[in-house]
Formats: structure tokens, C-alpha cells, sequence
């Protein structure tokens, strides 16, 4: 049996616990429901309406796109996910100074989440 890889990349590409960005897919799924919506939640639509929706959806993403590159400025985030966050953050830097124990730590993430 090979032995578990211990290559200390390998281990910084798969920890999230000091991972500053995005930490799920919502995003992807956020644009998976706009792209459902467009298509009127059709299964098997027809190619010319697939093409015109993903054109469409295109320009969209282009046009936030632009207006971040001309500004800086991000979309606003929900309140609900910024608070979340920032409770996740501050758990976290508890845990790191030794104020929150293991089993402390983790209901309270169980909890937030």
C-alpha cells in the first residue's frame, strides 16, 4: 500500500483553514440557476435558444467584468455571508491563540454553519 504523500505543496493546496477566498461554489451554482432560468428550466432546449442564452449570459459576465476592472469594486456580498465570515474569522483566531479548545471550536463552526 503506498504510503500518504507527505509533499508539504500537496498539503498547502488542500487546506482551507487558512484560505482567504472563496470556500464553496456558490458562485458556480448562482450561475448554474441564472443560465436554468434563462433557458425557462427546458431539459433538452433547442440549440439556437442555448446559444443565444449562453451569448447573452456572456455578455452579462463581461459587463461585471469590465465594471470591476474600471472601478476595483466587487458586487456587494449578502450581509448574511460577510457576517458569517466575519464570525468564522474570529473563531478561528481564537482557536489559533489557544482561547477556543478543539471540541470548543468545532460546535461553534457546526453551529454557524
Amino acid at each position: 500500500m503506498p504510503k500518504p504523500s507527505t509533499n508539504k505543496s500537496f498539503v498547502t493546496i488542500w487546506n482551507y483553514y487558512d484560505f482567504k477566498s472563496l470556500k464553496t461554489n456558490n458562485h458556480v451554482e448562482g450561475c448554474h440557476h441564472r443560465l436554468n432560468n434563462d433557458l425557462n428550466n427546458v431539459v433538452h432546449p433547442h440549440f439556437y435558444i442555448f446559444i443565444h442564452v449562453i451569448q447573452h449570459d456572456y455578455a452579462y459576465n463581461l459587463a461585471i467584468s469590465s465594471c470591476h476592472l474600471a472601478t476595483g469594486i466587487l458586487p456587494p456580498r449578502k450581509k448574511l455571508f460577510v457576517n458569517r465570515n466575519a464570525r468564522l474569522h474570529n473563531l478561528e483566531e481564537r482557536f489559533k491563540h489557544q482561547t477556543l479548545i478543539l471540541n470548543e471550536y468545532l460546535e461553534k463552526v457546526m453551529r454557524l454553519i
